[in-house]
């Protein structure tokens, strides 16, 4: 089984860091898209690093049920991306946005609903007491880090698109929830930096 967490709980995170700051984020082509941003939150605990997401609500206006990052539009008072993703972590899930280490962007993609969302990865101390909005959350997923880069876990499809192009993508499998979407690409991306960091035994 591969690891995420090689030499210790420290060497991700600041693998990650040198990583993510060091590169410029690139956006998908986004003519009428409404901005949108999330959080890609890491927690450490029992000895692995794990990705933390929630299940949508069935009460929500899109993506019911849907394995999501916390996240939303960008509001006017939001100072950037980075603050839209730690506002909305902060109402959806209750995490202080002065508690969360923020690591880097990950590139800008869009979803279905005509969004084009910025991701940015941060480090959530461990124990952290959730506090899920209900009306928004239904369920909080702590998934292991580990076991989302075993190749078991993805599955890959083919999408002919309405231009005539072959879209590749991948979704995750958790447990019982399968992870699609934007934010499986999402996910995607953060595992590709982990697999390739070198003091973390991501690619082992």
């Amino acid at each position: 089984m591969r690891t995420a967490d090689a030499t210790g709980p420290e060497a991700l995170p600041e693998a990650l860091r040198q990583i993510l700051t060091r590169r410029r984020p690139a956006d998908e082509a986004s003519d009428g898209a409404s901005p949108a941003a999330v959080l890609v939150p890491l927690q450490h605990h029992d000895g692995r690093w794990h990705v933390i997401l929630n299940v949508r609500s069935e009460t929500v206006g899109e993506h019911k049920g849907e394995v999501a990052f916390p996240g939303g539009r960008l509001e006017p008072a939001d100072a950037d991306m980075v603050a839209c993703a730690l506002r909305e972590t902060w109402e959806e899930m209750g995490i202080r946005p002065e508690d969360v280490d923020v690591l880097g962007p990950l590139d800008a993609v869009m979803t279905r609903t005509n969004y084009l969302v910025w991701p940015t990865v941060g480090v959530v101390p461990h124990p952290y007491a959730f506090a899920p909005n209900a009306r928004e959350v239904a369920a909080v997923i702590e998934a292991p880090v580990d076991e989302l880069l075993e190749p078991s876990a993805a599955r890959h499809e083919a999408r002919v698109m309405p231009d005539g192009t072959v879209r590749k993508r991948v979704a995750y499998v958790c447990g019982d929830h399968l992870i699609f979407g934007a934010t499986a690409w999402i996910l995607e991306q953060l595992l590709g930096f982990i697999a390739q960091s070198p003091d973390t035994g991501g690619a082992a």
